[in-house]
């Protein structure tokens, strides 16, 4: 808008300066004599009051605001026998001129016209003001408008609009969560703990992966070498941000990672490495849940000295590899689907041991999975699910990140940030990837959880 006015100023000025420097016109000749020659000498006048500013403008000007052609001609009668009412009958027919402009030369000099153009530019300008005004006006609106629709898809379906820290909604997750998770409650604890398990002797109805039934003896030793505590820095925090960064190929190139950072609680999934793509995943992790068969990371290298190694059990034998590996005992090598480390420089005091309660929610209520099942068409939970479950019933808000798998159609596209394999690899496993995908979308349209890389 200012760049159109400062135009339209300077093309009033420029006009004026135009008129300014109009040349001198010639003195009468003796070939021009008569009528010519007087309205010539009354313009050379009118010329020259121009320059000076010593006179007023030419005309007095008729209603209109424009000059009177008649107020341009001699007092003379012309020559060849024509009376002055003649000449003035002829002149009239001429065109007419804005009052206050300094006229240098006759309507028949040829510069006449391209003198004329910016003051006839500007009065159509001036004319036509309020129209010209009202197209920019619509088209800034409609810029806006288009900007803000693409703002708005963006926030919607991709990188949804962070809140601000200093609001915490608390208690919008657990409201909704009862909408989605029948007999939903917080009272459970996060991990196991002896009290809880052995001095109150609780017993529990299922097997592992949704119980401990027959599995307290090795349970016992290895709770008595790990702690169930949570941080006092998380423990303490009024409103609990939660990200939960899953392992899938989306997070490749995606930025990321400053914004994973800012969350108060980061939970990072498996095997999946932060050293090397903290521009796409972040560095900060909270917790990071795991299983034997996933442990092939570096405690220390890929997580902070805080961050809490969390065991999901899906087996027996996953209790005595995390024992023999805390207690430097014999490894255990038989009952694993892959051969897990047998070397891992773990701190027992980060350890922690995930409540069979969350994978039992997760089965029974977003999958509606029967908790006894035949061995052979055994489905469990993926770790990705069961970490939102957990946030579900830790968190004021919850925020997923790298979630997703290819379409089954798509047999080339990779499925994590980090490796090369390919959807065929879960063929084999007992996870329903399309199931998860519809709870997942299920809480997206709750506003249970937001998405922080499309799903």
């Amino acid at each position: 808008m200012l760049r159109v006015v400062l135009g339209w100023h300077g093309l009033r000025l420029l006009s004026r300066m135009c008129f300014a420097v109009c040349p001198r016109p010639p003195s009468c000749s003796a070939s021009i004599t008569g009528r010519r020659c007087s309205r010539l000498v009354r313009l050379r006048r009118a010329t020259d009051r121009c320059r000076t500013g010593t006179s007023e403008p030419l005309g007095r000007g008729r209603e209109d605001g424009l000059a009177d052609p008649a107020e341009l001609l001699p007092a003379l009668p012309g020559p060849r026998g024509q009376t002055e009412q003649e000449v003035l009958e002829e002149e009239k027919s001429r065109p007419v001129f804005p009052a206050g402009i300094c006229v240098t030369s006759g309507s028949r000099d040829e510069s006449s016209g391209p003198r004329l153009m910016p003051l006839l530019l500007i009065k159509m300008l001036n004319k036509s003001r309020g129209k010209i005004l009202g197209v920019l006006a619509l088209f800034l609106v409609m810029v806006w408008y288009s900007i803000y629709r693409e703002d708005r898809y963006t926030q919607l379906f991709y990188f949804p609009v962070q809140e601000n820290k200093t609001t915490c909604p608390l208690g919008e997750v657990e409201k909704k969560a009862s909408q989605l998770i029948g007999n939903y409650t917080r009272d459970h604890p996060l991990f196991l703990q002896l009290k809880d398990y052995f001095w109150v002797k609780t017993p529990s109805l299922y097997e592992l992966p949704y119980g401990t039934k027959g599995s307290e003896d090795v349970l016992l030793r290895l709770l008595s070498i790990t702690h169930y505590s949570l941080p006092e820095s998380i423990q303490s925090l009024k409103c609990r941000r939660c990200a939960v960064v899953g392992n899938g190929h989306r997070l490749r190139n995606s930025s990321m990672g400053e914004t994973i950072n800012t969350y108060d609680v980061v939970i990072r999934l498996n095997n999946a490495p932060v050293h090397g793509y903290e521009q796409d995943v972040g560095s900060k992790t909270t917790m990071r849940l795991f299983y034997p068969e996933s442990a092939h990371f570096n405690p220390k290298t890929e997580n902070n000295p805080d961050t809490l190694l969390v065991l999901v059990p899906f087996k027996p034998m996953d209790f005595q590899w995390m024992e023999a590996i805390l207690n430097d005992k014999k490894r255990v090598r038989k009952g694993f689907w892959k051969q897990p480390p047998l070397i891992w420089d773990a701190n027992p005091e980060q350890v922690r041991i995930l409540n069979p309660y969350y994978m039992e929610v997760t089965a029974a209520k977003l999958l509606n999975l029967p908790m006894k099942q035949p061995r052979k068409v055994k489905q469990k939970p993926t770790t990705g699910l069961l970490a939102i479950t957990l946030a579900l019933h830790f968190c004021d808000l919850v925020h997923i990140a790298g979630f997703g798998y290819p379409d089954s159609a798509n047999k080339k596209q990779t499925i994590h940030y980090y490796e090369q394999i390919t959807l065929k690899s879960m063929a084999a496993s007992e996870h329903n990837v399309s199931h998860e995908a519809v709870a997942i979308k299920r809480m997206l349209e709750l506003g249970l959880v937001k998405n922080l890389t499309y799903f």
